[in-house]
């Protein structure tokens, strides 16, 4: 469930999403498609498009992060939902290189 919204304070995050092979779904590889350090942030995708968490965040040694849930993520950064939206273009990018398909994380209300 997407309840809560992530930034680094110190150390290193992994993100990977499984690779499904529609196929033979036994083959669930899990690809490492970004690493977050001091002052990058995640989660928000979520949040923004009201969907379960599509990829799973790793901590890499000792990791400090500001948890927001989400009513304080909707309240101090509404203002920047517009902002948080345009990256899900970004995102859908990066996952179209990685696995030729977006894996359907647009916002439904886009």
């Amino acid at each position: 469930m997407a309840d809560c919204f992530f930034i680094v304070e110190s150390g290193e995050v992994r993100i990977t999403m499984k690779r499904k092979n529609k196929q033979d779904v036994d083959e669930n590889e899990a690809v490492e498609i970004a690493r977050y350090t001091r002052g990058q942030y995640f989660g928000e995708l979520a949040l923004v498009t009201n969907k379960p968490r599509a990829a799973s965040a790793f901590a890499l040694g000792t990791v400090k992060c500001l948890v927001m849930d989400v009513q304080a993520f909707e309240r101090l950064l509404g203002p920047c939902m517009e902002i948080m939206k345009r990256n899900i273009a970004n995102y859908e990018e990066q996952l179209v290189a990685l696995f030729g398909t977006n894996m359907d994380i647009s916002d439904p209300s886009a």
